[in-house]
């Protein structure tokens, strides 16, 4: 059975990251899937039940003082996703400052909110808005933390490496791709798509700014090769993909996935490729 000592976790505050690496501190494994449910059930979570879920990923009831806390997670869906709900639940419980808006008292968190990602939002946002993007934050912090992505990060951006990744840490490929470009030294970009249409991206703060927009019409992309469903890397016209294409030759990678789901990566060919 796992040991932590929750007063020593919670005297790291309110900051998401700083709750993760507080946990990840009292840990003593090296490498593989975090254990988050032996975690949780070490941080007072005194009930955890997957059943189907309307309209909600997770939930979380607890005491005013959180002594305790239950949680219910969606079973309609896929493991990773569940282990990343019950991440994001466990961080409303530790992070005493989180306030749940349902007025029984009760954090409920649909797939909108586990889909805002983990980055601070410019400009003012709801308090809510800015509790799951905590949350979300914790969970990737807790899951994925550098010290285990650390192995990945080495060479030019690609996704075989994401999806090794992904396997190795059982957790999403998007949050595992999304996750490789955050912390890789060689700044790269995201496209997500469905059914040829943009979802969203997503770079790395020092990569050019991507210019297509969700609703739009992916571009050709290069065919896969091997049985991931991943194609090489190519050279692509930069004007099809960033704002400003007078940089260096853009490479391109893509992840075609099920359901119609794709990831593409854009890297620079003049990446050093140091992780």
């Amino acid at each position: 059975m796992l040991n932590l000592d929750r007063m020593e976790i919670e005297e790291a505050g309110p900051n998401p990251g700083r709750l993760a690496a507080a946990i990840h501190a009292q840990l003593t494994f090296k490498s593989g899937a975090v254990p988050v449910y032996e975690i949780a059930e070490a941080l007072d979570i005194v009930e955890i039940r997957e059943h189907p879920l309307m309209g909600l990923e997770g939930a979380l009831v607890t005491t005013p003082d959180r002594n305790i806390g239950a949680i219910a997670i969606n079973s309609k869906s896929r493991a990773e996703r569940r282990r990343f709900t019950l991440a994001h639940e466990l961080g409303h419980f530790l992070n005493l400052w989180h306030e749940p808006k349902d007025p029984a008292g009760r954090f409920s968190c649909s797939r909108s909110d586990l889909r805002l990602g983990w980055r601070s939002r410019l400009g003012k946002v709801s308090r809510h808005v800015d509790q799951e993007i905590q949350a979300n934050r914790f969970a990737i912090e807790l899951l994925a933390p550098s010290r285990l992505v650390r192995p990945f990060l080495y060479g030019v951006p690609d996704l075989e490496k994401v999806l090794t990744m992904a396997g190795r840490l059982a957790i999403s490929r998007e949050a595992a791709a999304r996750r490789y470009v955050e912390l890789h030294g060689t700044p790269s970009a995201l496209v997500f798509a469905a059914d040829g249409v943009v979802r969203y991206a997503q770079r790395h703060p020092d990569f050019p700014f991507v210019s297509c927009q969700p609703g739009e019409r992916l571009f050709d992309l290069p065919d896969p090769v091997d049985d991931d469903k991943i194609s090489p890397h190519v050279e692509a016209d930069a004007r099809d993909w960033l704002a400003r294409s007078d940089g260096p030759p853009l490479l391109v990678q893509h992840l075609r996935q099920k359901g119609g789901y794709a990831i593409t990566l854009l890297v620079l060919e003049d990446g050093d490729g140091e992780g």
